[in-house]
């Protein structure tokens, strides 16, 4: 017999992280699905604005007693872990730890960890390498947990400098040769939804991304084939700038984005994919969504 979905009472999740730009495609999703979504915020009054119809508490992720009161009688809890600045994964940690204990005093039902597809070897890049360290992290807890890793998040490579994309520079800092796997934001919302919806925890990692891996041509073609606007590929020349970049103007003006640039190099010499068949087999009813089709719901974003 298969598993039905629990639709006898309303799912909320606990969103931990979600106010930066990428819990945000998240939040909106779980809108979509008829999730309620309860966060937590230093400023409840702004964010609330920016989230109609969420539930937002005065708190913040870093504090025990805040993520508690997040996750209090919620069905689960998504937590997004904050990117450190100049590489430094300390606070991702303190963030992982908070919510291990919080989950642990409420009893939570089920934590949900976003995570990053891993190659077989430690990267030695600081933020991809923490995110198997917190995988491990949780799974010693003993806490019912599920970690989703994403690919490359699609509308971060398909509104890169968007107002020189309109004009039909791609100015994406990497190598075109190298082939990336790639995950569309509301999927990760959604594979969350039917977790919590089946009751179904995995103890373990799965990667959620499409069908296909790509080259940035291969980006740039399917950009192209959804807008009309032709790419040309210029930005090789940008990361080396980055680089130099990095300990000096980044240091200080844009921490996180230094921590980014070593991300972006490794990406300059190394494939990144992941599993693509994982998703459809371990989760219940999920089947990714591809480029192509993510360009066709998202072009208002673009």
């Amino acid at each position: 017999m298969n598993p039905v979905p629990d639709t006898s009472d309303a799912v909320t999740i606990a969103v931990l992280g979600g106010t930066g730009p990428f819990g945000r495609a998240f939040i909106r999703e779980f809108a979509v699905q008829g999730v309620g979504v309860r966060i937590l915020a230093r400023k409840p009054g702004p964010v609330a604005a920016r989230f109609p119809g969420v539930e937002v508490l005065r708190g913040s992720m870093l504090d025990v007693a805040g993520a508690c009161r997040a996750m209090a009688g919620a069905k689960g809890a998504l937590l997004i872990t904050p990117v450190g600045g100049n590489d430094n994964t300390a606070i991702e940690l303190r963030a992982a730890r908070v919510a291990v204990a919080a989950a642990r005093r409420v009893c939570l039902p089920h934590l949900i960890y976003v995570s990053l597809i891993q190659p077989s070897h430690p990267t030695g890049v600081p933020m991809l390498d923490v995110k198997r360290d917190i995988e491990r992290l949780i799974a010693a807890s003993g806490i019912p947990w599920s970690s989703l890793r994403t690919g490359c998040y699609m509308d971060a490579w398909l509104a890169f400098l968007r107002p020189f994309m309109k004009r039909g520079f791609y100015l994406f800092p990497i190598n075109s040769r190298h082939r990336f796997s790639f995950t569309s934001e509301p999927d990760v919302a959604r594979a969350a939804t039917l977790l919590m919806r089946y009751g179904q925890i995995l103890y373990g990692a799965v990667d959620v991304i499409e069908p296909r891996a790509r080259t940035l041509q291969e980006v740039a073609r399917a950009y192209e084939a959804a807008t009309g606007c032709r790419l040309r590929l210029l930005g090789h020349w940008f990361l080396p700038v980055l680089k130099a970049l990095q300990p000096l103007a980044f240091r200080w003006a844009f921490p996180t984005g230094a921590s980014r640039v070593g991300l972006l190099d490794y990406f300059d010499r190394h494939d990144w994919i992941g599993d693509p068949d994982q998703a459809s087999k371990m989760i219940l009813g999920f089947h990714p969504t591809g480029m192509e089709r993510h360009l066709k719901t998202r072009q208002k974003f673009l």
